[in-house]
């Protein structure tokens, strides 16, 4: 028996090793990259220190924060005093986004946002189709479908302060989004509506008029500057019945509560919808702007009175705005 304790020691140093080669290859074949981020640029706050904003915004990432640091500081030479090197109160500071790159294989999904507020259940599914639950502070990327069962509602805070309340038995795809720090040309916003509806009150992609939004929902596209609204695909005018947009008999209906919208058709045929109009289209007709009150289940209660507030004492009557085809009655 004492003969065989070299063997086992032998047997335990390799075993050992093998795992940390392990290791090794892992951290090999995993990298980071530090970039600039796509975050909102925040303010200097008093007395705020770069390793206090660090460990604040980076929690997780404490092996990087000395890469973070000098990245900071790379973006950010004007907001540092140039005797002490401390932060300046008040200055913008540019933050970094970590991409993590595995050998191989090209950057992963780009974070876009996070789970605000969750209540039922709701999904969301990636590029590669994979399927995972979503919970509250839940990490949403680039290119994911996300989908509520018939008694959930999820709020979703996107990365340029845009905010997505995705209504139940829904389904949207964010299909493009990239944010570019100080806002200018080249920050994109490409959302796809799937089935059922949403609330979006726009960030600061859709307030530039140098970037790019669009809202698509299969029977019209939605492009903004800055606004407040509601949206939902419906089984014709029933709004508690969700629909696909390639279903035959879905209406698109859309009420503005702040702000301006542009509806645009696939010929390219454009019209604006301002502050308290409601609109309904279909495939075989085009836009109605309705000034009577939405349909059942499009809004909620929030929303309801939100968009009473935008109407005046006494309306006018029914006036139809017509971009083509035939009229459709409400």
């Amino acid at each position: 028996m004492m003969k065989l304790i070299p063997v086992v020691k032998i047997f335990i140093q390799a075993l050992a090793l093998f795992v940390l080669s392990l290791t090794v290859i892992h951290a090999d074949s995993v990298r980071y990259e530090l970039a600039e981020s796509s975050r909102a640029i925040m303010r200097v706050g008093p007395n705020q220190s770069l390793d206090m904003l660090v460990q604040q915004i980076y929690p997780d990432n404490q092996a990087l924060w000395p890469q973070i640091k000098q990245k900071i500081k790379q973006l950010n030479p004007e907001a540092f005093n140039r005797y002490t090197g401390r932060l300046i109160t008040g200055k913008r500071l540019k933050l970094v986004t970590i991409k993590k790159i595995r050998q191989g294989e090209g950057p992963v999904a780009r974070q876009v946002g996070t789970v605000a507020q969750i209540k039922g259940y709701a999904i969301a599914t990636d590029k590669n189709g994979k399927e995972g639950r979503l919970m509250e502070n839940s990490v949403v990327y680039e290119g994911d479908r996300l989908s509520t069962n018939k008694d959930a509602q999820l709020v979703v805070n996107m990365m340029d302060g845009a905010e997505m309340r995705i209504k139940p038995d829904s389904s949207v795809r964010i299909s493009e989004y990239s944010m570019k720090s100080g806002f200018e040309s080249g920050s994109r916003s490409i959302i796809d509506l799937i089935k059922g509806g949403l609330r979006k009150i726009t960030g600061s992609i859709g307030a530039n008029p140098l970037s790019i939004y669009r809202f698509h929902t299969g029977v019209m596209t939605i492009g903004v500057r800055g606004t407040d609204y509601v949206v939902k695909l419906c089984k014709e005018n029933d709004c508690e019945q969700s629909a696909g947009r390639n279903e035959s008999d879905t209406r698109l209906h859309v009420v503005v509560l702040d702000g301006a919208i542009t509806l645009e058709d696939e010929e390219g045929v454009q019209g604006d919808l301002v502050l308290g109009q409601y609109a309904v289209a279909s495939a075989d007709t085009k836009v109605i702007v309705d000034d009577a009150a939405p349909v059942k289940g499009l809004l909620n209660d929030e929303e309801r009175a939100l968009f009473d507030k935008t109407q005046p004492p006494e309306k006018s009557g029914l006036w139809p705005w017509l971009l083509g085809g035939a009229l459709l009655g409400l």
